[in-house]
């Protein structure tokens, strides 16, 4: 190896070491004292209501549109129904325990985020205890915002049936998937900032 290719590559090393994950929806952030991305720390936002999607560019187009104002959960892939292993690596016991801990009262010593340290993880049991409140119920929407592909409604038939249990114990669970305007093998990706906005607010 040359050694400016060297130096480039040791360079690369070091900019991925300040790359960590948020403890919260799981989008990649500059590593900081805060566990929590910008978006998940911000208490101006619906903290009831989680947008699932498959990866990060996903989030990142629906957030441009400057419309939805709840937050995020990146699983990192999708459910394949060719591969019984396709969903090891997702974030999906994690968005179990985060909508658990919505719709429950706080408890005491709740369960840390996934690789979160005790002082930071009180700040993502802050985070996600922020249900709405009606009648003693919690209230929280889970929107499947996957592509509408074949792994996309896969992915989401599953993430439906482990939120199952859930949504039998809770009646302030709401599961809704975007409405009309994605067309079919469509990807968030790619869509217009008209499109996703028909889609969130047609939701159902």
């Amino acid at each position: 190896m040359k050694n400016g290719t060297a130096r480039e590559f040791a360079e690369t090393l070091r900019e991925l070491e300040k790359i960590g994950f948020c403890g919260l929806c799981y989008r990649s952030v500059e590593k900081s004292g805060s566990v929590l991305c910008r978006i998940c720390a911000d208490k101006k936002r619906d903290h009831a209501v989680i947008a699932v999607v498959e990866k990060e560019s996903d989030m990142q187009n629906l957030e441009k549109m400057e419309a939805y104002r709840g937050l995020y959960h990146v699983l990192g892939g999708v459910v394949s129904p060719l591969d019984s292993e396709s969903t090891k690596g997702l974030h999906l016991k994690e968005l179990y325990k985060r909508v658990e801990n919505l719709l429950n009262p706080i408890r005491d010593n709740p369960p840390q985020a996934a690789g979160a340290a005790p002082a930071a993880a009180r700040s993502v049991r802050a985070s996600s205890n922020g249900g709405t409140i009606s009648n003693g119920a919690r209230k929280c929407e889970v929107i499947l915002a996957t592509n509408t592909t074949t792994e996309g409604d896969t992915t989401a038939l599953y993430i439906e049936r482990i939120l199952a249990p859930l949504a039998e114990k809770h009646a302030g669970l709401k599961i809704s998937r975007l409405g009309r305007g994605l067309s079919l093998g469509s990807e968030l990706e790619y869509a217009d900032e008209v499109t996703l906005k028909n889609a969130l607010t047609n939701r159902r």
